[in-house]
């Protein structure tokens, strides 16, 4: 054998390497974007139960994704709930075609919290030790109508601590954010933003670094939660003190539901929200606010604020809860409130965003992300199209389906020649050229 054969024995496992290394790292980076960070939505038959929220069979067949959670704030108390599981899944099944999320997370105490939402009191470090204060100081502070209106609520939510201990506990809450500009198949706005986050001092204003707004679907186990032990549902009241009525929107009577909301860059705003009852605030049918809805008493001209429909359910053999959301893939443009809200196209190919947030409130976390636990931007896809930016999957991601096979080929190769090359040395070769005969003698 030429000492050339040698070197080209050498040449090929070293290309084979460099192909192996290729392969590996394309494979991997398929995986990642396409099983961690893109959530591709499964079409099941079936229809939400409320009566029994995830635990319909359905969900059996929805993949789960463990997603991992941070601080939201480096203000305390934030963090306490380390990762949050999630299967989303949409149906035909219904009445409208809908979207379903179940996110199952940990408890932090030691059975579940129905505490009043309100009032929220945060620790002032202005002064020694501390001193604890009312965020705001009545109802009618969350109405862009009220005067008091800027005084100490909003601009304390997120600048200061809350106060933490067993004499501020607040209800569990979850929440499903879905980013809605600047608009789907912008992978690169999303990973500068990388997680969804509120400008302190602010009533909830979205910190989107160059502009957009958001959809916010949250669940609270009091006031939206329809259990028996939620005494606050449904939180929202006419102006003359008389209760809202989910009935009154079309859902069945005493529904338990989300609070859907609307974030853009000037604050948090709940949709159809009403004065001197909602904790946030709100938006509403446009030619009513005029008259500060003071004489509405039917819900002939307002806003749907039942829109996302969402149960809770505590288990306390694991001290979890589980939490199913639904709302129709597009909503009615009746008085404009679609255009606060995202609409879904399943033959969309490009991607939507979805982030989510929980609040333990027996940890003494509350109000919205200034305080609790968020997970990072997260792509979704009705169609599978892989989320990372700047690949086309015309013709299927490289080794997808055949990695193990031909990688573990090329591994076997590449050890076989390595071999070969390890046993063959200059000094172990000599040529002898006897009548055009050449003899080749292997000395080890």
């Amino acid at each position: 054998m030429r000492l050339t054969t040698k070197y080209f024995f050498v040449g090929v496992a070293l290309v084979i390497s460099l192909a192996l290394i290729f392969f590996t790292v394309s494979f991997l980076i398929n995986s990642a974007s396409n099983q961690i960070n893109t959530f591709y939505v499964s079409k099941i038959s079936g229809v939400p139960n409320f009566a029994n929220p995830g635990g319909e069979q359905f969900w059996s067949g929805v993949p789960t994704t463990t997603v991992p959670l941070i601080p939201s704030s480096n203000y305390p108390p934030s963090g306490a709930t380390p990762t949050v599981s999630v299967q989303i899944a949409w149906t035909t099944a219904t009445s409208t075609p809908e979207l379903l999320v179940k996110l199952k997370f940990s408890n932090y105490g030691s059975g579940p919290s129905f505490a009043s939402p309100t009032p929220v009191f945060v620790n002032d470090t202005a002064y020694l030790p501390g001193k604890v204060m009312q965020a705001y100081q009545n109802f009618s502070c969350t109405s862009q109508f009220s005067s008091c209106f800027g005084n100490i609520y909003p601009q304390d939510m997120g600048t200061l601590p809350l106060a933490i201990g067993p004499s501020f506990v607040y209800p569990e809450q979850a929440s499903v954010l879905m980013g809605m500009t600047p608009g789907a198949n912008t992978d690169a706005w999303y990973a500068v933003s990388y997680k969804p986050k509120m400008v302190m001092g602010t009533a909830g204003a979205l910190d989107t670094g160059s502009g957009g707004q958001g959809e916010f679907w949250m669940w609270s186990s009091n006031p939206t939660d329809n259990s028996s032990q939620d005494v606050g549902y449904p939180g929202l009241k006419y102006p003359n003190g008389t209760a809202l009525s989910t009935a009154s929107f079309g859902l069945p009577e005493h529904s338990s539901y989300a609070v859907d909301a609307y974030v853009n860059a000037s604050g948090f705003y709940q949709l159809g929200g009403m004065p001197n009852s909602s904790q946030y605030l709100y938006l509403n049918n446009p030619s009513l606010e005029t008259a500060n809805l003071s004489s509405i008493t039917s819900t002939a001209n307002l806003w749907n604020p039942f829109e996302v429909q969402a149960k809770g359910a505590y288990d306390p053999g694991s001290n979890t809860w589980t939490v199913e959301y639904a709302r129709s893939l597009t909503t009615s443009s009746q008085f404009g409130q679609n255009a606060f809200q995202q609409q879904f196209n399943v033959n969309n190919t490009n991607n939507y965003y979805i982030a989510f947030e929980i609040n333990q409130g027996q940890a003494s976390e509350t109000y919205l992300i200034y305080y609790g636990s968020v997970s990072f931007w997260w792509r979704l896809n009705f169609q599978g199209t892989p989320g990372y930016v700047g690949y086309n999957n015309q013709y299927r991601s490289i080794l997808k389906d055949n990695f193990t096979i031909i990688s573990s080929s090329l591994l076997i190769l590449y050890l076989i020649l390595s071999e070969v090359y390890r046993r063959i040395t200059p000094e172990s070769l000599f040529v002898k050229v006897k009548s055009w005969k050449f003899s080749l003698t292997l000395i080890r």
